[in-house]
């Protein structure tokens, strides 16, 4: 069989690709770079040729993961033309997307090993001031009332976590709109006193 020749960037994202589905669904220890390179119908030289070893792609998969969907929240949440409230409600819909995309891989193993762990944390480090930033501009222009913006956006970040780990919630519109309800309450949010 005739291999096909790619652009470098475009086979090393197909086997973080690859990558990627393989570690949600076995694990780390499910499979190994012999499957990556058999599903990429590569050379086992070609996945060395972008990675030293097992641990570091697992490391740049799990990257790769956040980037791309931390990315528009991120962009949200920076945003100098959106209203405060709806780069809270935007943001939180991505997030709602991001959970509906990890749904079908609750179950799996890779949820409780320590590079899901790490890839939470960095996550969060890299969430955290930015939504840190968007509830002091709410606390600056009187639309959210809380005095701790630290403690509220880490409050949020785990819970927002622990909605997207829990195998007891139901991922529908009453859980969506319940979600964002939680953090505006969080926020000291009263939508009857900022009706425009």
């Amino acid at each position: 069989m005739k291999r096909i020749s790619k652009e470098p960037d475009i086979r090393r994202q197909e086997l973080l690709d690859i990558g990627f589905n393989l570690y949600m669904n076995k694990g780390m220890g499910g499979f190994g770079i012999k499957d990556v390179v058999n599903n990429a119908g590569v050379a086992t030289g070609l996945f060395y040729y972008y990675f030293k070893s097992k641990e570091e792609f697992v490391d740049e998969l799990l990257n790769d993961f956040i980037v791309k969907n931390i990315v528009f929240i991120q962009e949200i949440l920076v945003s100098k033309e959106l209203p405060i409230i709806q780069k809270l409600n935007d943001s939180l819909e991505v997030f709602w997307t991001f959970i509906e995309k990890l749904a079908p891989y609750k179950h799996a193993s890779s949820f409780q090993t320590e590079q899901h762990f790490r890839l939470e944390k960095k996550l969060f480090q890299q969430l955290q001031p930015l939504i840190q930033q968007v509830i002091e501009e709410g606390v600056i222009n009187r639309i959210f009332h809380t005095n701790n913006t630290y403690l509220a956006s880490r409050y949020i970040l785990f819970g927002l976590s622990s909605i997207a780990h829990s195998e007891n919630i139901e991922l529908n519109a009453d859980t969506k709109k319940e979600m964002v309800q939680l953090v505006l309450t969080t926020l000291g949010y009263n939508q009857k006193e900022n009706v425009s």
